[in-house]
């Protein structure tokens, strides 16, 4: 043997049938993609394809009609009673329209098109605030902008002309509430956006009619936060009405055991 010498095996040495793991260390940082919730709040966010108008007394708040099915059945069925009430208002202003429709025979020169009367039946509105396009402009006048529907804006001025969406009429009196409850659905932060007690009630009574506890537990744990002598009793009633019996023991057990909170309480005329 001469060092430095290339010499070439005549047979290949043999490693054996068992397989061998290879493992890879420095992996590539995998692609975050967003998922249908954070799609679902971008929507949201972005006031893109409302379906769904929830109505509390004048004020009117968009949302989107699966999303607020998904949350309970009985909420599935609001917005059912919701689409069907607004597909029958939809059916006597088509069958308004065909009326402008020209007849020919006899009768075509007893028909008056409603534009000669001065009255000007609107076209079927569409389903989606964001599929409106802006009037072409006249000559010397700028093209508007096309206006952004806001979760949070209120369309009490809007409300003489038809909706262009299903209505869920809420039967509560805080747009607070309802807006506690989009806040909730779609994920809008962990804050609990509720500046009042009847504003909270609110939140209860929409727990209870749409079935949905997560949002009674948002209700539930504000009244055990900023308790004071001046508001137990008002939300140990609370308690009762919606039968909340475990944070009605909590907040007896806390009013107890502070004496000069007790002696406040007591003398409460309420």
């Amino acid at each position: 043997m001469e060092w430095g010498k290339v010499i070439s095996l005549n047979t290949t040495p043999s490693i054996g049938s068992t397989p061998l793991d290879i493992e890879v260390d420095d992996f590539p940082p995998a692609k975050t993609e967003r998922n249908l919730a954070e799609g679902i709040k971008s929507l949201y966010q972005t006031c893109q394809m409302y379906d769904l108008n929830l109505v509390v007394g004048k004020t009117s708040l968009p949302a989107h009609k699966v999303v607020l099915a998904s949350m309970s059945t009985a909420c599935c069925e609001q917005v059912r009673k919701a689409v069907a009430e607004f597909e029958q208002g939809r059916e006597p202003r088509e069958a308004l329209q065909s009326t402008e429709q020209v007849k020919t025979g006899p009768e075509a020169e007893a028909v008056v098109p409603l534009q000669a009367t001065g009255e000007a039946l609107a076209a079927s509105p569409p389903v989606y605030s964001n599929q409106w396009k802006p009037d072409s402009p006249s000559e010397g006048e700028k093209a508007p902008a096309p206006e952004r529907v806001s979760p949070n804006k209120d369309t009490s001025q809007e409300k003489s002309r038809p909706s262009s969406r299903p209505e869920l009429v809420l039967d509560i009196a805080s747009p607070e509430a309802a807006r506690a409850l989009l806040d909730m659905v779609y994920g809008l932060g962990r804050e609990y956006n509720i500046t009042s007690d009847e504003a909270n009630k609110d939140v209860l009574r929409l727990a209870k009619q749409l079935d949905i506890p997560s949002l009674q537990e948002l209700a539930t744990r504000y009244l055990g936060e900023q308790l004071s002598s001046e508001n137990a009793v008002a939300r140990l009633q609370t308690c009762q009405e919606f039968g909340l019996d475990e944070m009605y023991d909590a907040i007896v057990e806390e009013v107890v055991m502070t004496r000069d909170a007790l002696q406040l309480v007591a003398a409460n005329e309420e």
